[in-house]
């Protein structure tokens, strides 16, 4: 007959310690590091709430990776509803649990000294702090917490007891409804204690259209910490006068993306006037920004003299798919804001309703100073890529150009690959499978199996002859609908690479198109 060994003194010590009672919570300062980081985790994966309510306010370390510590639960196959349920439900108390153990710490003031913790990170960052040493990761941490600190400008601000750093992502749908519920009850902890805790958000992105809520969330927010925002909503025009306004309180933003508002909904010429000026007014106060992405927008046309009437340069520009009038290319000409411009692009516009000689004038203009340049369905011809190749060639600092999903012969395709290798910077190339590629009878769209491997073989010469460091891909339109194609991980654009192997690293085949992929994996596999 076995007889069950008694626990070891190791044991019993864990289990005091997890079970959360006072005795045992003021022994957590000094335990070590690795077993402290060690029952942490146990406690976390064993629901042990009330062990992580005073465990977190011992945390041994300068910062806490909560936002990868609500993965640790989350399995690797797939899991019913109800139960993907009950995981948002026990991830949300345990949340919850945490955040109490920090108003406990934060109300200390017996011991100071030992309040070690000072960053709370909400980043998807340093997954291996919670797998690995968290020795090895502490540094970094601190690293982040500093730097995101002393960026501020401006007056300086009194030093908060706690920062929480965090990239904001509004969503109405989303598969992250889970983090999204945890990130809704942390900014809500945060802005009823602002006083003492401090949240920074570099970027921020939202694709919701209750407007309205993110604004009173954002109020937890420090806006001047936050760089990047990305609009990707069908807002209307309530939704901008409340949101717009937030703007101007982001004194460092860099980046700003803006989109989806459909140009084939909106085409009231009030509404138009309307956002063009308010935009207008607040872009230009934000004299920190320096790149401007603007997508499927309606506004624009005719309207961009409003929205760079007082910006200062950019670095970088993106239009794509909005309407705009040729008026609109040669303001960019004209305007200060393009003087250092180091990227621009025009995506979804048809050459058609413009002179080329703008938009020739246009990349003259910043032929010095371009290091991309993205000219990508544009309508362009066989006469536009070679009226384009001589000031193409005086962008002396390009590093990549694009000019997928343009209508242009082999011929052409082969005299634009040459001349673009002359550039002697330029590093990434993106061109357009030819027009050869396709079956005419059908549609310019759908790839023709055997004229594109045939097509390939024949630009396989040609590129073996450029220069080793120029990274090549061709495109087809049929690969950006195809979802076999995105398997790889790769942006879903259709892109054909051909390297120097003319395989991926790990020996996948390099044409996109699954059905042609096979055939020119053999035909290329010397």
């Amino acid at each position: 007959m076995s007889t069950q060994s008694p626990p070891t003194l190791y044991e019993l010590a864990k289990q005091s310690l997890l079970s959360g009672e006072t005795a045992a919570s003021a022994a957590l300062y000094d335990l070590p590091t690795q077993l402290f980081h060690e029952l942490f985790v146990e406690a976390f994966l064993e629901d042990r709430n009330e062990a992580l309510k005073a465990m977190v306010q011992a945390w041994p370390f300068p910062c806490l990776p909560l936002r990868t510590l609500m993965d640790l639960r989350i399995p690797k196959t797939p899991l019913w509803v109800f139960e993907q349920r009950r995981l948002e439900e026990r991830n949300l108390e345990t949340f919850e649990a945490l955040l109490d153990g920090l108003d406990r710490q934060l109300s200390q003031k017996v011991h100071p000294s030992r309040r070690r913790l000072r960053v709370l990170d909400w980043r998807d960052v340093h997954r291996d702090f919670w797998t690995s040493r968290p020795g090895t990761v502490r540094v970094a941490h601190s690293g982040d917490a500093s730097s995101e600190e002393t960026g501020e400008r401006g007056p300086r601000k009194k030093k908060p007891s706690l920062t929480v750093l965090a990239q904001l992502h509004f969503e109405s749908c989303s598969t992250y409804a889970n983090h999204d519920a945890l990130q809704v009850c942390l900014l809500k902890w945060v802005r009823k204690r602002r006083a003492a805790v401090h949240l920074l958000s570099e970027k921020v992105t939202i694709t919701s259209c209750a407007v309205f809520h993110v604004v009173k969330l954002l109020r937890a927010v420090q806006l001047d910490s936050i760089r990047e925002v990305h609009v990707l909503s069908d807002w209307t025009r309530e939704s901008m006068r409340a949101f717009v306004p937030q703007l101007k309180k982001m004194k460092n933003l860099h980046t700003f993306r803006f989109g989806s508002m459909d140009p084939d909904k909106y085409y009231s010429p009030s509404k138009n006037k309307w956002h063009s000026r308010i935009y207008a007014y607040h872009l230009g106060q934000m004299q920190s920004l320096r790149e401007l992405h603007i997508d499927k927008v309606f506004f624009l046309e005719g309207k961009l003299h409003k929205i760079f009437r007082n910006q200062k340069p950019l670095e970088a520009l993106s239009l794509s798919a909005s309407p705009l009038k040729e008026s609109d290319l040669k303001h960019l000409i004209q305007c200060p804001t393009t003087n250092q411009l180091k990227s621009l692009t025009l995506r979804m516009f048809s050459m058609e309703s413009f002179n080329l000689d703008t938009l020739l004038a246009l990349l003259d203009k910043l032929s010095g100073t371009l290091e991309t340049l993205v000219l990508e369905r544009c309508g362009f011809t066989d006469s536009h890529i070679l009226a384009i190749l001589p000031v193409l060639h005086r962008c002396s600092q390009l590093k990549t150009f694009s000019c997928f999903g343009n209508r242009i012969s082999l011929c052409t395709l082969r005299v634009l690959l040459w001349e673009s290798a002359g550039l002697s910077q330029l590093t990434h190339g993106l061109y357009p499978a030819p027009l050869e590629s396709y079956n005419s009878k059908i549609s310019h769209t759908v790839v023709d199996t055997d004229s594109f491997v045939m097509v390939c073989a024949r630009l396989a010469r040609v590129l073996k002859k450029l220069r080793p460091s120029l990274r090549v891909q061709i495109c087809t339109y049929f690969c950006i609908w195809c979802m076999n194609c995105r398997l790889y991980g790769l942006d879903p654009s259709g892109k054909w690479e051909v390297t120097e192997e003319y395989r991926y690293p790990g020996g996948q085949p390099v044409c996109y198109c699954c059905e042609v992929s096979r055939r020119i994996h053999d035909m290329f596999s010397w």
